[in-house]
């Protein structure tokens, strides 16, 4: 692992950091890139794979990529559900492992309800091969 480059990354998520808004602190030190498909109400965010992202054995720990899918599905809510809401529960299935490239997440809808969603996340590599698949209920926060 690079210390060198992992500092400035660090630095680089603490000084871009505001309380309250898309520019949280693991977004940046993750890299996570967000983009919002109005037409089709779906949510992609990205993120280079790297060592930090690893768990014990050399792979990308399971952890990382279900904050990932449940970061990308809580954006989708945000954004198309019309409030804020939060994850009742949520299952990732893991199907493959990945060591390099790039993470790309995808959420959608299944049901969109007015309190309660029913969404899903698919977590794919570069070579658009499935590694995980989470599913979730969130809900809307009252106004």
């Amino acid at each position: 692992m690079d210390k060198e480059k992992l500092r400035e990354q660090f630095e680089h998520a603490l000084n871009t950091h505001q309380e309250g808004t898309g520019q949280l602190f693991l977004y940046s030190l993750l890299n996570f890139t967000f983009d919002y498909d109005e037409e089709h109400e779906v949510v992609r965010i990205e993120a280079p794979i790297s060592e930090m992202m690893y768990n014990p054995i050399g792979y990308i720990h399971g952890g990382i990529i279900t904050y990932m899918a449940d970061t990308a599905m809580g954006h989708l809510c945000a954004a198309f559900a019309y409030r804020p809401g939060v994850s009742l529960e949520l299952k990732t299935q893991f199907l493959r492992a990945a060591k390099t490239g790039t993470l790309k997440a995808e959420a959608f809808f299944v049901k969109k309800g007015k309190q309660v969603q029913f969404v899903e996340c698919d977590i794919k590599d570069d070579k658009d091969q499935l590694l995980a698949k989470t599913t979730a209920t969130f809900y809307s926060l009252p106004e």
